[in-house]
């Protein structure tokens, strides 16, 4: 009965967190917005379909989902993700009052005591999970620190949208120590964040020829600081290290060399860098680079990625033992992030046949 009440449990979670990105889903579509990719679960994908144009993708792990759009609409911008923020939710608070219901009409009607404090449990269940939901709590999932459905209201509530914008876009790590207007990229101009936006979900989409042109179209806007251009260069360059786009090559060779004239003291552009040198087959320059990424105290992504070109580079001087080493140590730091994981696998499978 245990056994059968885990696999309960187990298949439940996955229905209810299905019907809470649902819940995101609709809503987000509802107010206007383009939802083009969900998320159901953590670990590997087992399962995927299309749900109006939308991919669904479910994992081995059902902790966890998240709903990602590909556009933000201006006009009443907040009001609208606040409505799709608390869609999730409300699902899980309208899952709780139907299971109550149920519980509370078969509880007179069935003899199979345990049938119904299942019930009766799965509703506390979605009422935790509710709970959770709307706390203002911060974690680690997919890779990188998402806020809870609870922090994201509260966040468009206290911040401007084009605080909010750049919290999504995460371009505090492209502030410079020496930068004082650090809150400030793009002159706040709603318009570019928002191209912004749209050009890193076709990233995600895959869409790379759309993503090239959204953002070498905002590098000739002549008002951006230095700061703000190297964030769009390095995004250029890094659909080569993180997707193994290689047809970009040649031109993730400029933009990462113009990101690093610009400025040469943020470690990511670093990162950027000598991994592009590697791929270009300047080995022991995108080691020197990239060396002192590796060491604890930077962002996970640099470490790993790193580590990951570093291992390329020790294949093909012969080190074949050495390119082990730092496999091993990429698959340990960056565990638990499928992005990073995706980066890993491919490395690999570059020189897994060879060691």
């Amino acid at each position: 009965m245990q056994l059968e009440f885990i696999l309960i449990l187990f298949i439940w979670l996955y229905f209810s967190i299905f019907c809470h990105e649902m819940g995101h889903f609709f809503t987000a579509k509802i107010v206007g917005f383009n939802p083009y990719l969900v998320k159901i679960g953590m670990g590997k994908k087992i399962l995927q379909f299309k749900l109006f144009n939308s991919v669904i993708e479910f994992a081995s792990i059902p902790g966890g989902g998240i709903t990602y759009i590909s556009n933000l609409e201006l006009k009443w911008l907040k009001h609208k993700l606040i409505l799709m923020y608390l869609g999730g939710p409300i699902v899980n608070l309208i899952l709780f009052f139907i299971l109550t219901k149920i519980y509370e009409y078969y509880s007179y009607n069935l003899v199979d005591l345990s049938y119904i404090e299942n019930i009766n449990f799965l509703a506390h269940v979605e009422f935790l999970l509710f709970i959770f939901n709307i706390l203002p709590l911060e974690a680690r999932q997919y890779g990188i620190t998402v806020g809870s459905d609870g922090k994201q209201v509260i966040d468009a509530l206290t911040k401007s949208n084009q605080q909010f914008i750049q919290k999504l876009l995460g371009l505090s790590r492209y502030a410079s120590k020496q930068d004082n207007s650090s809150e400030i990229f793009f002159n706040n101009d709603l318009k570019s964040l928002q191209v912004l936006f749209k050009a890193q979900a076709q990233i995600n989409r895959q869409n790379f020829d759309d993503a090239v042109e959204l953002l070498e179209l905002l590098l000739n806007n002549s008002n951006f600081i230095k700061r703000d251009k190297v964030y769009i260069i390095d995004i250029l360059a890094s659909i080569v290290i993180n997707h193994g786009e290689n047809k970009y090559l040649q031109q993730a060779d400029k933009w990462s060399e113009q990101a690093l004239l610009l400025a040469n003291d943020i470690k990511t552009v670093q990162g950027t860098r000598g991994s592009i040198l590697i791929e270009l087959g300047r080995y022991n320059e995108g080691k020197e680079m990239l060396l002192p990424l590796t060491e604890a105290g930077n962002d996970t992504i640099d470490i790993v990625v790193s580590c990951c070109y570093i291992a390329k580079a020790d294949y093909f001087l012969g080190n074949q033992e050495q390119a082990k080493t730092w496999l091993k140590k990429a698959k340990q730091v960056g565990a638990g992030s499928p992005t990073l994981h995706q980066i890993i696998l491919r490395i690999q499978r570059e020189i897994n046949s060879f060691i």
